[in-house]
């Protein structure tokens, strides 16, 4: 028997180790997965990654890789923005079996929300950012909060308790109809009793007629409401440690964003007016017999025979410049709100001195007045977007636009100089970009096509002026051209604002047949380029 006794004690001394971890390990709770997403402002991803740290090193929760999330994101066609909802969250944490999700707004201080698996808000935290980074004290309670929020309950089951049970909350209300009538059939007090009771009896028959509240449907006005304990409270970073759970109802800050036209304090202005000043630099050259001018330019001199034409503003033409935007359907919730029209004007004068050099010699410096005019007519669609979070910027846009361009180059008819003017009108296709920066500083850049810009061609000018144009180089042209433009804008005080914008533009004239100029047997080419800068105000409205 003793034997027996001595194995079974044996056996007990074995199998009681692994049992007891094993009991442990199956006790032991799951630690609670929580993931951070993107911070809206938060450069180079610093902040998130100090926050994920932090809990990393906590140990209290289990960090979901934010690559899955985005992956599941992504399969349920979220992005961006959309990603990081309410909505979307509670769409995609169960699949991910996630208890607390993590997002942030950074900007002069960092905006916590922590949200529950359902979409609900759970907690919200400001922490100061000094030099726009997180202090090592704050990150840690931060983490230390997160992680005691995501260890709790969710809180749907959290908030269901109250609402299943108001019957019971509104039972201390049931001992009210204490009358008269009760309190002797419990017990007969002495007189001093009796006077006691009385004046509480006519107090609970007053309020009787709200007895019936609580059986109405458990529906009230109110959402039940649940306050839990979290981290001790930090006056210095502005957190909150009694948090609300409300029950999931609709909430007009929870809609997801659908584009600029959730923010209509931020939409593209109706109207958008320009005044200004122009300068404006030309350079003209033309050639015989050759496709550029410094090809003409490269030969040896007793092959370059042929008249040439050369012309260079020394100094700018100064003039005025002025623009007008029309966008009617800006405050549209639909696609339609990115049309309209763009209308805009120039003007600019110079006088020049001109030496002609002729076979015999030089001439006197002549004193020739030129104008520079250019009208334009466009229609413009613009795709408009929030690119960074500050609600004070302005939304950014892309764009297209497409129309008509005039350009005019008049020199005095009295000068009596052979310098050729040229009359242009052409359609033209392009598009166009707006970035904004800063609520005062916004960068801007734009290009266009031209079509066929052939000399020669123009409203309100002499027809045969403009067929010399042609007619002293050859008998028939093509022409091509483009412009880039780059500047920066920005309002500085109210709808007043500035713009300073500088343009470069080229066309290139190619001339076939017998011109009646010397040389141009063959025709030639001739090339025209303008460098604008314009400067002025701007009032948007």
């Amino acid at each position: 028997m003793s034997g027996w006794s001595a194995l079974l004690a044996l056996v007990w001394v074995l199998v009681s180790p692994a049992a007891l971890a094993q009991k442990k390990k199956a006790a032991r709770p799951a630690k609670p997965r929580v993931v951070v997403l993107d911070f809206d402002g938060d450069k180079r991803d610093a902040l998130r990654k100090q926050v994920e740290a932090a809990l990393r090193k906590g140990g209290q929760v289990q960090l979901v890789p934010l690559k899955q999330y985005t992956a599941a994101a992504t399969q349920a066609k979220l992005r961006g923005a959309n990603a990081r909802t309410p909505e979307a969250v509670a769409r995609l944490a169960p699949g991910l079996k996630l208890d607390a999700v993590v997002t942030a707004t950074a900007a002069k201080s960092l905006d916590v929300r922590v949200l529950s698996a359902s979409g609900l808000e759970l907690w919200t935290k400001q922490v100061k950012l000094p030099r726009g980074r997180l202090p090592a004290s704050d990150v840690r309670r931060l983490a230390a909060g997160i992680a005691t929020l995501a260890t709790t309950p969710p809180p749907g089951a959290v908030a269901q308790a109250p609402v299943a049970e108001p019957p019971p909350e509104a039972a201390p209300v049931a001992p009210a109809p204490l009358t008269p009538e009760v309190a002797p059939a419990a017990k007969p007090a002495p007189a001093e009793e009796a006077k006691e009771v009385a004046p509480v009896a006519p107090a609970p028959v007053a309020q009787a007629p709200a007895a019936p509240a609580p059986a109405e449907p458990p529906a009230p006005p109110e959402e039940p409401v649940v306050a839990v304990e979290l981290p001790r409270q930090d006056d210095e970073s502005h957190t909150t440690t009694r948090v609300a759970y409300r029950e999931p109802a609709p909430r007009p800050r929870a809609a997801p964003a659908s584009g600029p036209a959730a923010k209509p304090e931020r939409r593209l202005p109706v109207v958008r007016v320009f005044l200004g000043g122009i300068s404006t630099f030309r350079n003209y050259c033309a050639r015989p017999g050759v496709g550029s001018c410094g090809e003409f330019d490269s030969k040896p001199e007793a092959q370059r025979v042929g008249d040439t034409i050369d012309f260079k503003s020394g100094t700018p033409y100064l003039g005025l410049s002025g623009q007008l935007e029309l966008m009617p359907l800006a405050r549209s919730a639909s696609w339609v709100r990115g049309w309209g029209l763009q209308l805009g004007a120039s003007r600019g004068y110079s006088e020049t001195q001109v030496t002609i050099t002729t076979s015999t010699g030089e001439t006197p410096e002549r004193t020739v007045v030129a104008t520079d005019t250019v009208l334009s007519a466009q229609l413009l669609y613009r795709y408009s977007f929030s690119l960074l979070a500050d609600p004070r910027l302005q939304l950014a846009y892309v764009g297209v636009r497409g129309g008509g361009m005039s350009r005019v180059f008049d020199v005095d008819e009295q000068a009596r100089v052979p310098l050729t003017g040229s009359h242009r009108l052409f359609p033209t296709a392009g598009l166009e970009v707006s970035i904004p920066l800063k609520p005062w500083l916004r960068a801007e850049a734009g290009g266009l096509f031209f079509l066929s810009p052939k000399a020669g061609q123009g409203i309100l000018s002499d027809e045969d002026e403009r067929e010399l144009e042609v007619r002293d180089f050859g008998t028939e042209v093509s022409s091509s051209g483009w412009s880039a433009e780059l500047g920066v804008a920005g309002e500085v005080w109210g709808p007043v604002g500035y713009r300073v914008r500088g343009r470069f533009s080229q066309v290139k004239d190619t001339f076939t047949g017998r011109g009646a100029r010397f040389g141009w047997d063959k025709g030639g080419v001739a090339r025209e380029r303008h460098i604008d800068i314009e400067w002025g105000v701007t009032a948007s409205f």
